[in-house]
């Protein structure tokens, strides 16, 4: 969609293309073993296949939390007790293309069979931190907000979440 854009300096700029796409969430799960869940499974952008947290599309209305514990259900077959906000970013800071809200969810064991519907070649992988920190440098992990996302969540559970004040 084109928008005028009024600039804080008080410059308008005509014309300004923005694109819209739907919210999203991404999950950065961890079992019992410290191990991440992870997906393998064929982007188009990248054209190949990738390694990939579980992700998806919010339907219209839906929490972002309830996406993402649905998603990762979807995907993987697993279930997590213990999830956190990581964060909310948009994916483009021209364009926006969409919100992804980022989780960290802990705690998670498979519980059934992932429904991928009518995807196919899509599996779950257990990744350790350092072996997921390697897909990231060795290029396999190819989407900048599930590099994002996976950075996110190491310090997370290396460093802590930050306290308020120290915001």
């Amino acid at each position: 969609a084109e928008q005028d854009v009024q600039l804080p300096d008080g410059r308008i700029i005509e014309g300004y293309l923005k694109a819209h796409a739907p919210p999203y969430a991404v999950i950065f799960a961890l079992d019992s073993a410290n191990r991440v869940v992870t997906i393998e499974e064929y982007k188009h952008g990248p054209g190949r296949v990738v390694v990939h947290l579980p992700a998806g599309y919010m339907e219209l209305g839906e929490d972002p939390m309830l996406a993402a514990q649905r998603e990762l259900l979807e995907e993987t077959g697993y279930e997590a007790p213990n999830w956190t906000l990581l964060g909310v970013f948009c994916q483009d800071g021209n364009r926006e293309m969409g919100w992804g809200h980022c989780f960290l969810a802990t705690g998670a064991r498979q519980v059934t069979a992932a429904n991928h519907n009518d995807l196919s070649d899509i599996r779950t992988v257990l990744l350790t931190p350092a072996e997921l920190k390697k897909a990231i440098y060795g290029g396999r992990v190819a989407v900048a907000d599930i590099v994002a996302c996976i950075m996110l969540g190491l310090d997370a559970v290396n460093n802590g979440l930050p306290a308020d004040d120290d915001m």
